[in-house]
């Protein structure tokens, strides 16, 4: 991505500002045409997303001006089909993580997620695009994601790892807890994710975070890291996430809603936010996830109704 990069410098909000993964902010109005930046941060309380870059145009009088949400455009996911196969954990050394083996057992549940946004820019009305990842969740089609990444959409595209864009309808969203889950037909080659028992994790587990970072073309990208801490509590503009895992696995804009994934290619948390430096405080590798078993409890009850 080539452009002016930008930067918002947010006032420190406490011991440390997080930012909500993506969230809308305001930047200048862009030439025609222009190239897609990279994507400022914004302060939105101590909880920080991690939002990539989306360009809105104004309907009326020709207007254009840029928004930050989750991504920038929406993005197959991997170019290749990817057998679903369990990791033997035997494979598996000590020290060392077969990563190739945990993408090989989850990629075909990973999906990309693009979404459009009205919104109000003076006397005009625009659109955004924006991006993030989903988890397929069971064989009904649904779809497992943040309930910011589909905050106030208008339609909502998922594309799947084999490369088909789905058009997918929101089932409900629960936006104190960021979880929300979208159905998407037909459900041919979904493969819902395998995921870890309540518990399983432990402080020092490898994992690997696999998401639409930055709405990149090509596949999914993959970061791998380690659990952190665990039971982690953290302040968000809609409320407290808690019982939260910590990991310094990467997580970048667009990767909210995707899987994070123990050496079992099982999904312990989804992803959701990152701890973002300030003027007074520094902060690396600080990523957070809600727990699957927190996700699931959540999941099955917008399902229900």
């Amino acid at each position: 991505m080539e452009s002016n990069e930008r930067e918002t410098h947010p006032s420190p909000v406490g011991p440390t500002d997080w930012r909500p993964p993506l969230r809308q902010t305001p930047v200048e109005v862009p030439p025609p045409h222009p190239p897609r930046p990279p994507a400022p941060r914004r302060s939105a309380g101590r909880w920080v997303a991690v939002p990539a870059l989306s360009l809105a145009f104004g309907l009326g009088g020709g207007a254009i001006a840029g928004f930050y949400a989750a991504g920038a455009e929406t993005t197959s996911a991997s170019a290749d089909v990817a057998s679903v196969a369990a990791v033997d954990s035997a494979s598996v050394a000590v020290g060392v993580v077969d990563v190739p083996s945990i993408i090989d057992a989850v990629d075909s549940s990973v999906v990309s997620i693009s979404t459009e946004i009205q919104v109000r820019q003076g006397r005009f009305n625009a659109t955004a695009e924006s991006a993030g990842t989903g988890i397929v969740y069971d064989d009904a089609g649904h779809i497992l994601t943040n309930a910011h990444v589909v905050e106030g959409a208008t339609s909502i595209t998922v594309t799947t790892e084999d490369g088909r864009d789905l058009e997918a309808v929101l089932i409900g969203a629960d936006s104190a807890a960021d979880i929300a889950v979208l159905a998407v037909e037909p459900t041919d080659d979904l493969q819902p994710a395998a995921l870890a028992a309540a518990g399983s994790t432990g402080v020092g587990d490898p994992v690997v975070a696999i998401g639409n970072a930055l709405a990149l073309d090509g596949s999914l990208t993959v970061t791998q890291g380690i659990i952190s801490a665990l039971d982690r509590s953290i302040e968000t503009d809609t409320g407290t996430l808690t019982h939260l895992v910590q990991t310094d696995a990467a997580i970048s804009s667009g990767n909210s809603g995707g899987p994070l994934v123990n050496t079992d290619g099982e999904v312990v948390g989804v992803n959701t936010a990152v701890a973002a430096s300030s003027a007074t405080t520094t902060a690396s590798n600080i990523g957070f996830a809600i727990t699957i078993d927190r996700a699931v409890d959540i999941a099955n009850g917008l399902i229900a109704g």
